[in-house]
């Protein structure tokens, strides 16, 4: 075992589920000491609006290790000087939340590193795991890269490729690359300090931006988008901001789908053995779990037997 002086320094910047795998695999590394761990502030959340603590501020207290929230990092010199007097050899950034300065990039002996979900620079922005569903892409990945002043555009230490599964969802996806990331994480760091690993520039020409994701980006269009398409947009937006059809200004939230070929070329509803079929710009829409506003989620037979009704205003008045 290493002593304390032998061990990488490394301040741990992260917020949500996804940043715990990869900061539990630094606390697990016995070469490796995690000396304060920097989260966003407590939020309000549900229905109660309770003070929560982010996941990664739990996983860092669970284990005694410091952690500091601070509202701003920009122009804060107080906590800058902080972290100065640490003296990290490694900042490591997954999904935190905020926009380091230039002073904070500085600070690291050998370098900010920041895990990004996506195989850079492709999806460069905030939903690179909505962005790959939503464009039925079979692959994405972690990308390991130095952290510059432009956003994900640093160069690039590691790429670790995955399959998307025709089943993955959000949160599924999310889920396997936090876990690729947390397994290849701590050997990385120390390839880093031993000079093994250099980053190599990203080729600008290739780089796309993925958006913030809205409230409103869950609306779903029959008209203009396909069955297919459709049914990528549910995976990649289940569970938040959540799919739906607006009828009779009421959201039916569409959970599960399936797809199927249509030769039909007009706009049509069908019903066939408990399930309702709608025709698409390309191909049939056959939701298989819903939720109308203000209920509770339901398979589609259930709902049927109370609400068929509704389906058939489909062609005349859902958005």
């Amino acid at each position: 075992m290493a002593s304390d002086s032998e061990k990488l320094k490394i301040i741990y910047m992260g917020t949500p589920d996804f940043a715990v795998p990869p900061l539990e695999a630094l606390i697990d590394d016995e070469s490796l000491d995690v000396v304060t761990v920097i989260t966003q502030e407590d939020k309000k959340v549900g229905r109660k609006q309770e003070l929560t603590p982010p996941p990664v501020k739990i996983t860092a207290l669970d284990n005694d290790i410091p952690v500091l929230q601070p509202p701003n990092i920009k122009n804060n010199d107080e906590f800058i000087n902080m972290i100065v007097a640490l003296k990290p050899d490694f900042i490591v950034v997954v999904a935190f939340g905020q926009i380091l300065p230039d002073e904070v990039l500085k600070i690291p002996k050998y370098s900010c590193l920041n895990i990004h979900g996506s195989l850079l620079p492709k999806y460069r922005g905030a939903s690179p795991v909505e962005e790959a569903l939503i464009n039925g892409d079979k692959e994405t990945g972690i990308t390991f890269i130095e952290m510059t002043s432009k956003l994900d555009a640093g160069g690039i230490y590691q790429l670790q490729r995955i399959d998307i599964a025709d089943t993955d969802t959000s949160p599924t996806l999310r889920f396997k690359l936090s876990q690729l990331a947390a397994a290849t994480l701590p050997f990385l760091l120390k390839e880093i300090a031993d000079g093994v690993l250099t980053p190599l520039p990203q080729n600008e020409e290739l780089a796309t931006h993925c958006h913030k994701i809205e409230k409103t980006d869950g609306a779903i269009n029959l008209s203009t988008n396909t069955a297919q398409e459709i049914s990528n947009k549910i995976r990649a937006y289940t569970p938040w901001p959540g799919c739906y059809l607006t009828i009779d200004n009421k959201k039916l939230k569409i959970l599960e789908v399936e797809t199927e070929n249509s030769d039909a070329n007009s706009p049509s509803i069908d019903f066939k053995d408990d399930k309702v079929l709608i025709k698409t710009q390309k191909g049939y829409l056959i939701p298989l779990k819903v939720q109308l506003e203000g209920k509770k989620p339901t398979n589609i037979q259930d709902f049927l037997r109370g609400n068929k009704e509704l389906f058939n205003k489909l062609l005349t008045n859902a958005k």
